[in-house]
């Protein structure tokens, strides 16, 4: 994917490579109503959101959002392909085909989004160590930092000295 090639590889047929317009970033399979993997949700590095079919990677949707590099992306209804997509810039989008607005931004964050997703109705947002967890319409319920639960090592010192090396003088 460093080129912005993306290739499907079916067990019993032969690849099909599909060349994206620029570099993607994060990419999502969706499993359909037969339990297959039909569909793949790609994010790139101009703040695009592409939906494609499986095997022919046919472009079905394309969403674009002005927060960034897309960093997260996660699928909160299937039936109605609402997604959630997580930025650089730490900002946090609906995106909703069938929706008002295709592209809303529910809300911002300290710091670039590693990952999200969303359960019973709280958007969990991770930016590195930091938990967030939202509510829909972008309150804050609580933000955790969760290194903290990590006890920190102690670094030992050598027991031995090294001599210092002198460093030629500039006359």
């Amino acid at each position: 994917m460093d080129d912005g090639l993306i290739v499907w590889n079916p067990t019993n047929d032969r690849p099909i490579r599909q060349r994206l317009e620029t570099l993607p970033t994060v990419l999502l399979a969706i499993r359909g109503p037969m339990g297959r993997i039909d569909t793949a949700v790609v994010g790139n590095t101009m703040g695009e959101v592409i939906v494609l079919t499986l095997p022919r990677l046919e472009v079905v949707q394309r969403f674009v959002v002005k927060g960034g590099s897309i960093r997260a992306v996660s699928l909160v209804n299937d039936a109605s392909m609402k997604l959630l997509a997580g930025t650089q810039n730490g900002e946090v989008w609906c995106l909703d085909e069938q929706g008002d607005v295709r592209e809303h931004l529910l809300f911002s964050i300290d710091g670039p989004v590693s990952s999200l997703h969303c359960d019973s109705g709280i958007v969990h947002v991770r930016s590195a160590w930091i938990h967030h967890m939202h509510a829909w319409d972008g309150t804050v319920m609580s933000s955790e930092d969760t290194a903290s639960t990590y006890s920190q090592l102690s670094y030992k010192r050598l027991d031995r000295t090294y001599a210092q090396r002198e460093l030629p003088t500039m006359v």
